[in-house]
């Protein structure tokens, strides 16, 4: 009777309620032999059912692994050290969002440049926000995840999108940084389509002052053997959380990675790696939010693939909250896949509720080089589910990056 309830939901809601979530998704792992055992047995039976289910682990295009697996892959190659052995992230030499979409766009070159802004995402589904080209704001949901509110100082948040070469490449090579460019795009027919190399991850960080007060456990430890840490301005910033897309499907392959210590890291949805941690499988807690879940140990695989990246053993604290590749579970129902950092905190939205593929679905634009007043509506939505019909029409779209809102 549930299940045919389900089926009659429209597939982008956003009504999550507290009904089994993570047992249906358990049920569809073990259809595809990702879970067994006593971790799968615990989250069946410490389960939430809602119309939309934690995103699963998927094919990946022109490679045997999972979307976990290949993620941290990813994480491996971009997390590498620029020189390597030691220094910063290669990721952090990446072009940002500024670098990208400007009058003159240019690759920053081999050294590391940081363009912090407000979250682009908060936003729009905040309006009252702003503006944009803040470095480190507060964010419009701190109280959702503990996050402090007050002290010295102001706590903040600072995001960041980074694109790899490739994709740079791609945008500036066809033209599709300016608004201008964009709708010259538009009235020539042409189709966005990145080449499978094309990577964006987009970081958040929270200064190391604010993360002492965030997370109390921290007191007398040395953030950078805990913490990926980099200074801008003067101040010295911990990354809590990082969002992951390769073009590697036409869909994209998306993925969540949130440090061990953020509080609450494993409410709502749970977290979910096959590959990578010990622990597959971690259940919310129902008695007590933004708790501490412990250490997302690495699977001996995971470990080997970090010692021959040379990553810096601060990215053990990092921790795969989920990938999807799918819109939707095969019966119909919802995926959702959020952070509770760059969803809740930053963005005042709802984890349960989001899902990154839907999202960027919708990035799109009009004759004007703009996106539509249907995409923007949508944003702010935070939709679930395959793309709605009609919410789109008289659109094109920019192949799942919303870097458009960017363009000058």
């Amino acid at each position: 009777m549930f299940r045919n309830f389900l089926r009659r939901r429209p597939p982008a809601t956003r009504d999550v309620r507290p009904l089994g979530g993570v047992a249906l998704f358990g049920a569809l792992l073990v259809g595809v032999g990702v879970f067994s055992g006593p971790s799968l047995a615990a989250a069946q039976s410490q389960a939430d059912v809602s119309v939309s289910v934690p995103a699963r682990p998927g094919p990946v295009d022109g490679t045997s692994q999972n979307s976990d697996e290949f993620t941290w892959n990813l994480v491996t190659q971009f997390a590498a050290p620029i020189d390597g052995a030691q220094g910063a992230p290669t990721f952090e030499t990446w072009a940002s969002d500024a670098n990208t979409f400007a009058a003159n766009p240019q690759w920053p070159g081999p050294t590391v440049t940081h363009d912090f802004t407000a979250s682009r995402l908060g936003l729009h589904a905040n309006p009252t926000l702003g503006p944009i080209d803040v470095s480190c704001s507060p964010p419009p949901n701190p109280a959702v995840g503990g996050f402090p509110q007050t002290g010295t100082p102001t706590p903040c948040i600072a995001e960041e999108v980074k694109r790899n070469r490739p994709q740079f490449d791609y945008i500036v090579d066809n033209k599709l940084y300016t608004k201008a460019g964009i709708a010259a795009a538009y009235a020539s027919g042409f189709q966005v389509n990145m080449p499978a190399s094309a990577i964006a991850v987009k970081g958040d960080w929270v200064p190391v002052a604010t993360l002492m007060q965030w997370i109390p456990d921290l007191a007398g430890k040395n953030i950078e053997d805990l913490y990926i840490t980099t200074t801008d301005n003067g101040t010295q910033y911990g990354l809590v959380s990082m969002h992951i897309a390769s073009k590697q499907n036409q869909n994209w392959v998306w993925g969540t990675l949130e440090h061990q210590m953020n509080p609450g890291r494993c409410d709502t949805i749970g977290c979910f790696d096959s590959f990578g941690a010990q622990m597959p499988a971690v259940v919310p807690n129902r008695t007590q939010a933004n708790t501490q879940y412990g250490a997302c140990e690495k699977t001996p695989a995971l470990q080997q693939l970090m010692t021959a990246a040379h990553l810096a053993p601060a990215w053990a604290n990092y921790c795969l909250k989920g990938t999807e590749v799918d819109f939707t579970a095969p019966d119909g129902t919802p995926y959702a896949l959020g952070n509770t950092v760059v969803e809740g905190i930053n963005a005042n939205v709802s984890v349960a509720g989001a899902s990154c593929i839907t999202c960027h679905a919708y990035a799109a634009y009009g004759s004007g080089g703009t996106p539509t007043a249907g995409s923007l509506a949508m944003l702010a939505y935070n939709a679930q589910g395959k793309v709605v019909p009609g919410t789109l029409d008289n659109a094109k779209q920019y192949d799942f990056m919303w870097g458009l809102l960017a363009a000058p």
